[in-house]
């Protein structure tokens, strides 16, 4: 389809605009669905997928670069170990230079030169960056910020989701790039757009799709008007088309209701319009597997949701870009959310951090380069079955000329490419090992999207973060070198022992019901402060705190302390640990005391409690202690609540995870420090690079990594 024009672009374009995007964002698609392409497999296996190799990549831009240049890169590649690129995410105005023309050509090109070093390719389509010329065209296609405000060229996903021209190019682009490659047998599959979640929408076609949302889920409006409280400041509505989006008020308040029901409309819009995509992928491509690139602990998107389209989650890895986490703990929950968000199934690293992150505007942190290998190892131990580096090269263009990759501009051969060629090495030996293991846990955590937005929408308190909760429990487990997986509240939480559900804030009756026969067949729960307080509908109970959890908590709460500077201190066991952020001053309905305040006017006062419920047990903590010490020792009393043991404690700055399959166990020491780093594990084991028995004490290199084979090993 080289230079080619689909035949009757222009015919049906204005007859398919509003009706498709009123699809996408009510739901209409499925009263009168289209033919109904083939599933996403059950269990996509990646190596199998890639010709029985482990996925080890790079980005590649070769529209960037001169083409002489294009053979010595793959030739590069190739010494490497590497196997597999991403191309083409970014590249719709080459690929479609004018309306309707298309060009693939130098992609063609770019794709024989790989395939002859043994590379193949994921294609992304282009949607991320919608060209100079749509813009022109179509200047509506921009999306519209919080003030009115309509965006301008010059970034990237900065188009509206739901803009009938944006959808009409979505499909013209994405028909054109799956004809063109579904039977290049060097192309494996197709990335959907580039991190789909943002900017959200608030044009004039994102308010009526919302409003039709709304009539779909609530049917009559007295419901919605019930649901969301709408009495309050006398904002009953009175006609659907009177509802607005949540958006420019005068002191930037607006109903939580309306404004968490419209996150829930933001996340179902782009899974649908990923869906979208999906079935012209599907249609025209079946043999072509389908993914696309996420953001770990990003959450303006539910993941859990978005990943029924695709056959493998994928994900963006930077741990030296977000300083608010730990090196190593901050990017393991984030591997085991986005493998959760597929049911458990093992997934790959789309972007792996190989170089300095930077932007116009704001850095990450240096790395040594032998950490590269680290964190890509860790990716494996999570149940990566591949790994791509970002990027092959850096770029000498635009806002990411900071953001470094393998090679720097220059194209000299660095030390990060001597150690991501060492990787290269290394797991090509390990791929027999690897395939057809997995992640096993009997522990999990459980993210709520839900509270998750609900915090957005109204604050707690200036230095509450959500996401700290859920690193600082779960690495409490991981420091116990327990496999923690991530759940979401659809999901079957029966196989695990443990379940830790940070300010579990809007919870639905459904869910509540379900965390009952958790606990109640014998499962221990793990609950924080402001659980229970908010329905479904973002509305606050009229029950007793902790709400519909008081009964299996055991307790009450009639008072508590939300604070934004003053500390506590907590006494447990003869222990004294420093809190914050909020105090639930807890009243015992049955609970045993753990934890008791020690300053303020409820000194004395239960702090945490342990409840016995049928056969399980729920563990409240009303408060955020501030030391790793409390959660180590919570976690210890979790899991002895729960029949299970946890290991001894790991040095600070080494992680142990594990992956198994019948009879074998691949267990993963990893060394995040400039510092030798002495371990020891419970037998012996043979080191599965170099065949040599190792253990039970194993010392570890600086910035080391240790792959051993336990035979006959059990649980996670």
């Amino acid at each position: 389809m080289q230079a080619g024009v689909i035949g009757g672009y222009r015919r049906w374009k204005m007859l398919f605009l509003l009706p498709l995007a009123m699809a996408i964002g009510t739901g209409a698609a499925r009263a009168q669905p289209p033919r109904k392409p083939a599933a996403p497999a059950k269990r996509f296996d990646l190596i199998r997928w890639n010709h029985g190799q482990f996925i080890y990549g790079a980005d590649y831009y070769p529209e960037a670069w001169p083409e002489r240049q294009w053979e010595q890169d793959a030739r590069r590649m190739q010494a490497a170990g590497i196997n597999f690129v991403r191309l083409g995410e970014f590249a719709w105005v080459k690929m479609e230079p004018a309306e309707g023309r298309f060009d693939f050509a130098w992609l063609d090109r770019a794709l024989q030169v790989l395939a002859a070093h043994g590379i193949r390719a994921v294609l992304g389509t282009p949607t991320a960056a919608p060209p100079a010329w749509l813009y022109a065209k179509y200047p509506d296609i921009a999306a519209v910020n919080r003030e009115g405000i309509r965006y301008r060229f010059g970034s990237r996903r900065n188009y509206s989701l739901l803009n009938p021209h944006f959808l009409a190019a979505t499909r013209a682009i994405v028909t054109a790039e799956a004809e063109h490659y579904k039977n290049n047998p060097a192309v494996l599959g197709f990335q959907i757009d580039n991190e789909l979640g943002n900017p959200y929408c608030y044009d004039h076609y994102c308010r009526a799709a919302f409003q039709a949302w709304l009539r779909r889920k609530y049917h009559r409006l007295d419901a919605l008007n019930r649901a969301w409280g709408t009495i309050f400041w006398g904002h009953t509505y009175t006609a659907w088309t009177e509802i607005p989006l949540p958006w420019n008020t005068l002191f930037g308040v607006v109903n939580p209701s309306l404004a968490l029901d419209y996150d829930r409309f933001f996340s179902q819009t782009t899974r649908r319009y990923l869906d979208f995509q999906a079935r012209i992928l599907r249609r025209i491509a079946p043999a072509k597997a389908i993914t696309t690139n996420e953001m770990g602990m990003f959450d303006a998107v539910d993941y859990s949701r978005l990943n029924t389209a695709i056959d493998f989650a994928a994900w963006d890895n930077y741990p030296m870009f977000d300083q608010r986490h730990s090196d190593y703990f901050g990017p393991a929950l984030a591997h085991d959310l986005m493998r959760g968000s597929k049911a458990g199934r093992n997934f790959m690293v789309m972007e792996e951090e190989a170089g300095l992150p930077g932007w116009t505007t704001f850095w990450g942190r240096q790395a040594a380069p032998r950490l590269y290998r680290v964190w890509a190892y860790q990716a494996i131990a999570h149940g990566a079955d591949g790994v791509c580096y970002f990027r092959w090269r850096t770029s000498r263009y635009g806002t990411e000329q900071y953001w470094q990759g393998i090679l720097d501009q220059d194209s000299v051969l660095n030390q990060r490419y001597r150690v991501i060629a060492r990787m290269g090495r290394e797991v090509r030996r390990l791929t027999p090992l690897i395939e057809g293991t997995r992640v096993a846990a009997r522990i999990a955590l459980l993210v709520s999207p839900a509270s998750r937005w609900a915090f957005h929408i109204q604050p707690l308190t200036k230095n509450f973060d959500y996401n700290r909760q859920l690193e600082r429990y779960y690495a409490a487990f991981r420091r116990r070198r327990a496999n923690v997986d991530v759940v979401f509240p659809q999901q079957d939480f029966s196989r695990y022992k443990v379940l830790v559900a940070p300010s579990l804030f809007a919870a639905s009756a459904g869910l509540a019901r379900k965390l009952t026969r958790f606990v109640a067949a014998g499962g221990v729960l793990v609950l924080t402060y402001r659980s229970g307080v908010k329905d479904a509908h973002n509305v606050f109970t009229r029950r007793t705190l902790p709400g519909r959890f008081a009964r299996l908590a055991g307790i009450a709460i009639h008072d508590y302390d939300p604070q934004t500077t003053q500390k506590q201190t907590i006494l447990m066991a003869g222990a004294r640990y420093p809190a914050g952020v909020w105090f639930d001053i807890l009243t015992p309905a049955g609970a045993r005391v753990l934890a008791t305040y020690g300053q303020n006017y409820y000194a004395g006062k239960p702090a945490a409690t342990l409840n016995r419920f049928g056969r399980g047990a729920v563990i409240y903590v009303g408060t955020e202690p501030e030391t790793d010490a409390f959660y180590d020792r919570l976690a210890l009393l979790a899991a002895k609540q729960a029949g299970i043991g946890l290991g001894a404690r790991l040095p600070a700055g080494v992680e142990e995870a594990s992956r198994k399959k019948a009879g074998e166990k691949l267990l993963f020491l990893l060394n995040y420090t400039g510092r030798p780093q002495r371990v020891r594990i419970t037998a012996a084991a043979r080191n599965a690079l170099t065949g040599g028995r190792e253990g039970p004490q194993i010392e570890l290199p600086a910035y080391g990594v240790r792959v051993l084979r336990l035979a006959g090993a059990g649980g996670g």
